[in-house]
């Protein structure tokens, strides 16, 4: 008999993908003889589980070789460095460069960093407003200029605007010394030039940067530092442990979307035909906001056993998968017949994970069986991908269904999602 299993109530949660409340759910029929016949209830268990690291930021590094310069080292007045990073709408952008002249300065934006987009449109010009001098707390100031013997004594001070230190030193204004300039260049991609102006009072250091969503990377006003390099960097201008540190935490994180599930009979392909354009039946919906009711629905009504499901392990309330977490639940099936999934791969635009259009034959075995080689990335060909993590548009493309291969680098299947199954025991 059909399962009537599905999950009848689905809305969006965590700005990607679904909630949804379970309705009653009726128990199939058992038919009566000896095996395979024999389908006892809730027969295989299926574990879905997000294996990716959960990186806080998204992507850093460093510059150190000042334009026309052919070697590390400072900018001189008249010099500048410039970097190119990749970032999406919730991302905002943080630096760190030395006051080269001065014991522990350095220009940076504010702990929130800088926004780089306004309701979707990219932010470009003149953004050196948004960049102050700060005094990492770390060592007492001494006279800034070329005659600083960078000796002060060592200080556990918190990080703050060094207009607020009261040293009565001069250190100039940040916009007599610098010129910052963000221009967007296509495709998520934005370069910033820092512009160390004629008749600055200062060189600047190499500088680290870091894009991301999460408040004060690099440090927070009023709190001491973190020890993860901006002492480094601020009193010595040697940006390598602070890029280290951001780099190291910077990836690509993707929520793995609430799964959708079929089982069918071998030659069956109930979800899409590879090469072939999306059928309306609801992976667009699955693909591009990680919702699988419609396609649940669809296929149910077309008489499969069906359904999907969407609350993690150890939760109460529907919700994608973040690192660490996982799905876990049981499907009604004859080992011989054949199972297929879908689900969405987050931040991105329509990109999914699927075993293939004809699925997998279900095992008799009752061991555990890890079946994450079988997982591939698909794209529905309904709407144009941009790099990955940075999803901004919703271009119609058109296309077909297809083996992911858009021509970005992705994380390898294995790094963002692992997939178990095996056979109750009677």
């Amino acid at each position: 008999m059909k399962s009537l299993r599905i999950l009848l109530s689905l809305t969006l949660v965590a700005l990607l993908f679904t909630q949804c409340e379970k309705d009653e759910i009726t128990e199939p029929e058992l038919k009566r003889g000896p095996l395979p016949d024999v389908v006892p209830a809730k027969m295989y268990t299926v574990t879905v589980e997000n294996v990716s690291t959960a990186y806080k930021y998204f992507e850093a590094g460093a510059v150190a070789i000042p334009e026309g310069e052919s070697e590390a080292g400072p900018a001189f007045p008249g010099h500048s460095f410039k970097f190119s990073f990749h970032a999406g709408p919730s991302h905002m952008l943080s630096f760190a460069t030395m006051y080269g002249l001065s014991n522990d300065g350095f220009y940076a934006p504010a702990g929130d960093g800088i926004a780089l987009f306004d309701n979707g449109t990219p932010v470009t010009g003149d953004i050196t407003s948004e960049i102050m001098l700060w005094d990492a707390g770390t060592q007492m100031n001494q006279m800034p200029g070329p005659g600083n013997p960078h000796n002060g004594a060592d200080t556990d001070d918190p990080v703050q605007l060094m207009s607020d230190v009261g040293d009565g030193y001069d250190y100039g204004m940040v916009d007599t010394n610098l010129k910052v300039m963000l221009d967007y260049d296509g495709d998520h991609m934005f370069t910033i030039t820092i512009d160390v102006l004629d008749g600055a009072t200062t060189a600047i250091s190499p500088v680290a940067w870091v894009v991301h969503t999460m408040p004060n990377p690099i440090f927070e006003a009023g709190t001491q530092d973190w020890d993860k390099g901006l002492e480094d960097l601020a009193e010595t201008g040697n940006p390598g442990r602070l890029t280290h540190y951001l780099a190291w935490n910077s990836g690509y994180v993707s929520p793995v979307a609430p799964v959708l599930w079929a089982v069918h009979e071998k030659d069956e392909m109930p979800i899409f035909t590879n090469h072939t354009a999306d059928r309306g039946e609801g992976l667009e919906l699955l693909a591009e906001t990680g919702n699988p009711g419609d396609l649940a629905s669809s296929l149910i009504g077309m008489g499969y056993n069906a359904g999907a499901y969407a609350i993690p392990d150890g939760g109460v309330d529907p919700g994608p998968l973040f690192p660490g977490d996982k799905y876990t639940f049981t499907i009604d099936a004859k080992p011989g017949q054949y199972l297929s999934i879908a689900s969405m791969l987050g931040n991105s635009n329509d990109i999914f994970f699927a075993f293939g259009d004809s699925g997998i034959k279900l095992a008799f075995g009752n061991d555990v069986e890890d079946i994450t080689g079988k997982v591939m990335l698909f794209d529905a060909g309904t709407e144009v991908n941009e790099y990955p993590g940075t999803k901004s548009m919703d271009t119609d493309e058109g296309g077909d269904v297809r083996p992911l291969n858009d021509g970005y680098t992705y994380p390898a299947v294995d790094q963002i999602i692992k997939v178990t199954i095996h056979k109750n025991k009677n």
